[in-house]
């Protein structure tokens, strides 16, 4: 029984919008607004073609109750008329303001406001038509004392068909439009402060998460600025098929960041390859839906952007768990920001199809999440600061272990040879031969230990050390001799690629190919270098411009002509190559030479790779 009454009183409260429905409104001075919903009545054309004469004309029982605080019809291109009545019962003429909350709206025509005159508004209507310049649509007019009046509105849009209306004295609508200004000016400038300091952050560490970071806050701003109607009210009045597509295009490009961020904020590359093969493929798909807002029908742009937020949603909360579940701390914070950003999107989402009623809340909660989420978001950035500089104190606390450790074994080691010594004395000179032996292989071991540092473990060059002590022993050779040096850079064309594409083992393998190949053209007096990473440099006794130029084309060439083989793999592999020769004089130092090499390397690279490129002054412009 009591499963029964609650039923009943479930029941009852679904019935009480039609039960209730009233004929008009009565305009009575408040401080809220009034809801016009529970008195309006609908029919729908689906056609679109019915004008304000033939609606008139109706019966009454083509005309159905909203039943509802908002006019709401989902996602649908039907063209919606609106019939309500409101009525003035104070003793003097009231001026009022009907308020439509939804500024994407295509087109809104009202019908009864000022007598015969229509008002005639919508984005996809020049602003300047507009009766009230205002990024919402605003119909202002007045009653007479006793005047009961028939309002008639036409509404038709691509987009949410959600007339989200409401009635408001002048004073009052003043009143609101100052808390909103305020409001909404306070959550543009946090967005602004918000992007300038990740902007900062990212020019001081070069963290390209900060920028994706930037980016998606810079691409939201720009969908709420256009989401709220500023945009159309003051960036671009008149361009009104720009100002359909940028709705879609702005949210892909938020989407398309924000995938960006967290594949990078979530150090998802670490993790198994799925998540790399995902995120790539929402990229793609946000790559899409940018394309569908040039190309494809408004809806169907929108829809694309609506399902492209909800799947990233989903695949942004599953990777954020998962990796909490695996130890990363700054996930934790992660989840708590997607989890407000997805509630509120969801909010937004459901008023704009109908299911949920649209209200102020339900308008701004995308604004209320997005702010948490961002602050939530900035914190986590923090966070995996902290972290590595953590990890950066742990390993220096590790060092100073291991040397405080090897000092001590010094330590014993001296402690132990005095004992030996003090206690053997019948035995020096047996001792003695053994010391200098020992000694002697100390001495060679060391040798071996210096040479060994001399040289690169990978490819068996000489490393970067070996350039800069060698080359000022060349160069002042060089000048007392006035004999030609010539200086090569070379980098391997692509080459993340290959180790993208075949892992770090075939990399490697590629890299003392070239050495080998570079090594074999090289002469005695040449320095051949791996200058780091994939690139190596020579430096050349006795030549000039001209012999670096060809011995350059040949090694380019070679390897060019000599694809890497690694188990049944074959790799081809490309060269660019920068040459700088010179007779030094007093002023010809090192970093000159590297310099101007690596300047002629970067333009070899910018024409297309694979080239040889000399230096030369005048193209770089270099006095």
């Amino acid at each position: 029984m009591p499963l029964l009454i609650v039923l009943l009183r479930v029941l009852l409260l679904l019935l009480l919008p039609t039960l209730g429905q009233a004929t008009s409104l009565s305009l009575v001075a408040s401080d809220a607004p009034l809801l016009p919903g529970p008195v309006i009545h609908v029919w729908a054309d689906p056609e679109g073609l019915a004008d304000i004469h033939s609606v008139r004309q109706l019966p009454e029982s083509a005309w159905q109750p909203v039943a509802r605080r908002d006019a709401s019809f989902g996602y649908s291109k039907h063209a919606y008329w609106l019939r309500f009545s409101l009525h003035n019962p104070a003793a003097e003429v009231i001026d009022w303001v009907l308020l439509i909350g939804n500024p994407l709206l295509d087109y809104l025509d009202a019908y009864g406001l000022d007598g015969e005159r229509v008002y005639r508004a919508g984005d996809q209507r020049p602003f300047d038509e507009r009766w009230v310049n205002h990024r919402q649509l605003v119909l202002p007019f007045s009653l007479a004392p006793g005047e009961e009046r028939e309002l008639i509105l036409r509404m038709q849009t691509n987009g949410s068909a959600n007339l989200s209306a409401s009635l408001m004295s002048n004073e009052g609508f003043t009143h609101y439009e100052q808390r909103m200004l305020l409001l909404q000016g306070l959550f543009f400038g946090a967005l602004l402060v918000m992007l300038i300091y990740n902007l900062s952050i990212f020019v001081i560490t070069r963290d390209r998460n900060y920028l994706w970071y930037s980016l998606f806050v810079a691409c939201f701003s720009f969908y709420q600025f256009i989401q709220l109607g500023f945009a159309l009210q003051w960036l671009w009045p008149q361009a009104l098929a720009w100002h359909q597509l940028s709705f879609p295009l702005s949210s892909a490009l938020a989407t398309l960041f924000g995938i960006l961020f967290t594949y990078g904020v979530l150090d998802l590359k670490t993790g198994p390859a799925a998540y790399t093969w995902i995120c790539r493929a929402l990229m793609a798909c946000s790559v899409l839906v940018i394309v569908l807002a040039f190309c494809a029908p408004y809806t169907v742009a929108l829809i694309g952007s609506f399902v492209l937020v909800v799947v990233c949603a989903v695949f942004a909360c599953l990777f954020t768990l998962l990796r909490w579940r695996d130890g990363y701390q700054p996930a934790k914070l992660f989840a708590l920001g997607w989890s407000a950003l997805i509630l509120a999107s969801l909010f937004s989402i459901l008023s704009g199809t109908g299911i949920i009623a649209n209200s102020l809340l339900t308008l701004h909660a995308q604004q209320i999440g997005s702010l948490f989420e961002l602050v939530i978001f900035s914190i986590a950035l923090g966070s995996r600061i902290r972290l590595a500089q953590h990890a950066q104190q742990q390993a220096q606390e590790q060092l100073y272990a291991n040397e405080h450790e090897l000092r001590l074994e010094q330590a014993k080691s001296l402690d132990l040879q005095k004992q030996i010594n003090e206690g053997l004395e019948a035995r020096v000179a047996e001792r003695t031969a053994s010391l200098q032996h020992a000694l002697q292989e100390l001495s060679t071991a060391n040798r071996q230990l210096a040479e060994l540092s001399r040289r690169d473990s990978l490819t068996g060059l000489f490393n970067r050390q070996v350039l800069n002590e060698e080359l000022e022993r060349m160069l002042a050779q060089a000048k007392r001799s006035q004999r030609p040096l010539a200086m090569l850079m070379m980098d391997l064309d692509h080459f993340k690629k290959v180790n993208d594409q075949h892992g770090h083992l075939v990399g490697d393998a590629c890299l003392q190919h070239a050495a080998l190949r570079m090594q074999q053209r090289m002469r005695s007096n040449d320095l051949l270098v791996r200058f780091g990473g994939e690139e190596f440099a020579a430096v050349l006794c006795d030549t000039d411009q001209s012999g670096a130029l060809d011995l350059a084309e040949q090694l380019r060439a070679d390897l060019t002509s000599h694809p890497c083989t690694y188990q049944d793999l074959s790799i081809d592999l490309s060269l660019s190559i920068g040459v700088y020769a010179l007779i030094p004089d007093i002023g010809s130092d090192r970093e000159q030479l590297l310099r101007h090499a690596d300047q002629a390397l970067y333009r070899a690279k910018a024409a297309g790779r694979n080239k040889v490129i000399g230096y030369e002054a005048s193209a770089l412009g270099d006095v």
